[in-house]
């Protein structure tokens, strides 16, 4: 399995598909795999290293997940709820049906914005629910620019303004649905965000590295971005969904997108997602809310609303969950579930078979690289 992995990612290098990459794979806990690749930072010549600190994007929105579970485990939080009871802006929502903006009849709940069926989109430039995602986008980065950068809850206040692409229920659609849950958590433990993590997720696994900025004695291990250009991978020094640059805490944190960490600290979260909640001796919450947290969601209707790289997959609690392996691109079993994020940070976890594999690159727009793929089919070959 090693000889083949590292095949898999030295090709990657050698053909100039990645600037550098990390990969660790654990079953039952123990280290069976780990490799480090090419280049943290390509122009500055310092390697990739099992402590390079990486952006996770939408990785964030496995950890919102868990936050959101330890409080439905406390009794906190309930998936009933409604978001206006945190947001009382949530009350009075409109979505757009036949190109027209009309009163929301269906109250919003916890738990349409776990599985990404609230209707609230990210941003783009088609329709005015889109263009009313890109309108708040617009606003955090302007607020950035002159000073005024708006909050967490702010923008949460602000994105109940955003016409609705559907009825809350009535599909799936990929949105800022977990910047919002980052939001509410705000409200029910009275503090930020980021602490909230720190001190329920965090601390408690030693994960370490992991936040939403990069403080100065830890930037030499920041891995950089690129994205792909006219003459290969590029440098690409462009902040994307309202992020910053991680150099400072910042006002806005993301639980959609905005953490980062490096693949050892994130190997702990993994690792207990696959040993059911449990690391170390560390139990984030319950057998029985890990069970919620890993059951498909999603009614065939909603399905219909998923990308089609996701065949084989439901939906729940900001995570793929497989249920038919024969149409799946991963070739894992049922059961296994994770995410990937925008970069290039992949994640997947299989409770059944306590196996974690984890693969980090930092790419725009790479999402799920095929040497992800590949990885994952040969520890399934192999185990």
């Amino acid at each position: 399995m090693k000889d083949y992995i590292d095949k898999i990612i030295g090709d990657a290098l050698n053909f100039g598909e990645t600037v550098g990459s990390n990969c660790l794979l654990f079953k039952d806990g123990e280290e069976i795999y780990s490799g480090f690749f090419g280049y943290a930072d390509r122009e500055s010549k310092i390697p990739m290293k099992r402590d390079t600190i990486f952006r996770l994007f939408s990785l964030s929105k496995s950890i919102t997940s868990a936050a959101a579970m330890i409080l439905i485990d406390r009794g906190l939080l309930s998936p009933d709820d409604s978001v206006s009871r945190y947001f009382p802006e949530f009350s009075s929502l409109t979505y757009v049906e036949d190109e027209k903006i009309l009163p929301c009849p269906v109250d919003m709940k916890i738990s349409h914005l776990l599985n990404m069926t609230s209707g609230i989109p990210y941003a783009d430039n088609w329709g005015a629910s889109v263009r009313g995602a890109a309108k708040l986008f617009d606003e955090i980065i302007l607020g950035q620019k002159n000073g005024t950068e708006l909050t967490t809850a702010e923008i949460c206040r602000k994105a109940a303004g955003i016409p609705l692409l559907f009825k809350p229920g009535d599909s799936w659609y990929y949105g800022i649905s977990a910047d919002i849950i980052g939001g509410i958590v705000e409200v029910i433990s009275g503090m930020k965000y980021g602490e909230f993590l720190r001190k329920n997720i965090f601390e408690p696994l030693g994960m370490n590295d992991t936040g939403f900025y990069v403080p100065s004695d830890k930037l030499n291990r920041f891995a950089a971005l690129y994205s792909w250009q006219e003459n290969g991978l590029g440098r690409d020094y462009n902040n994307y969904l309202g992020l910053t640059d991680y150099t400072k805490s910042p006002a806005f944190e993301s639980g959609g997108a905005g953490l980062v960490s490096t693949i050892e600290d994130y190997s702990k979260f993994a690792r207990l997602l696959a040993n059911k909640g449990e690391f170390n001796g560390v139990r984030l919450f319950s057998e029985k809310t890990f069970e919620f947290m890993t059951t498909p969601q999603l009614n065939s209707t909603q399905l219909s609303g998923m990308w089609d790289r996701l065949k084989g997959y439901n939906y729940a609690n900001f995570m793929r969950i497989l249920v038919e392996p024969e149409y799946s691109q991963l070739k894992t079993v049922k059961g296994e579930f994770g995410w990937d994020g925008w970069t290039g940070t992949f994640f997947c976890a299989d409770p059944a078979n306590n196996i974690a594999v984890l693969y980090f690159t930092q790419i725009s727009g790479a999402g799920t690289t095929k040497q992800a793929e590949f990885i994952c089919e040969e520890v399934y070959k192999s185990l």
